[in-house]
């Protein structure tokens, strides 16, 4: 063989190893890469994708509880009772405005007080009892979903702080009531819907 073959055939055998050598150094880059796309990918499922899919699960079931609550028993007697307590708010009307003007704090405690006599007396007289212990122990289910992390809080919020906060501002002397009466469990009636009203109205 003659030195230019032989040169040749040096340079033929360099230009290999280098090729090789490039492929084999670029594996490990590729690896890398991949490797860190695989991290990348776990990352988003684990942070962004499954978090939203959880997320929205919560509404979902936060929305189904509303739709159940406005087809029970419970929502039938919230709108009689819209209708039966119409008379006792036209009958405070005064009392109100008298309550609202008064800058004593004494004098507007008596007038709390007087207001709170009219409301539980109108109560048993309308024979409302029934309907407004359905309706306060319905909010048990509400109360359950968010303490086991199961509803979404701002779509309950938005969908019964309203109801929460008109039922528990007219029905809490009625409520204490309940508790004071010394009956076997009562100390604990309404503490869900008080819950939800501390939570979802301050």
């Amino acid at each position: 063989m003659s030195s230019a073959s032989l040169d040749d055939a040096n340079a033929s055998a360099a230009d290999k190893s280098q090729a090789r050598g490039g492929k084999f150094a670029f594996m490990p880059v590729l690896a890398l890469i991949l490797g860190l796309s695989g991290w990348a990918t776990a990352a988003y499922l684990y942070f962004v994708a499954i978090p939203s899919a959880a997320s929205q699960q919560k509404v979902a079931y936060a929305l189904d509880l509303v739709d159940r609550f406005g087809d029970s028993q419970a929502h039938q007697a919230y709108m009689r009772l819209g209708d039966e307590m119409k008379p006792w708010w036209d009958g405070i009307d005064e009392l109100q405005r008298q309550i609202a003007a008064t800058a004593s704090e004494d004098a507007r405690a008596i007038l709390i007080a007087k207001r709170d006599a009219m409301l539980l007396k109108f109560i048993h007289d309308q024979n409302l009892a029934t309907d407004i212990d359905l309706l306060v122990a319905s909010f048990d289910q509400f109360e359950r979903c968010l303490h086991v992390d199961a509803c979404d809080e701002e779509t309950l919020r938005r969908s019964i702080s309203v109801d929460i906060k008109r039922i528990y501002r007219t029905f809490r002397p009625y409520i204490q009531t309940v508790r004071d009466s010394g009956k076997p469990g009562a100390e604990d009636f309404g503490r869900d819907l008080e819950d939800l009203f501390f939570r979802f109205v301050g």
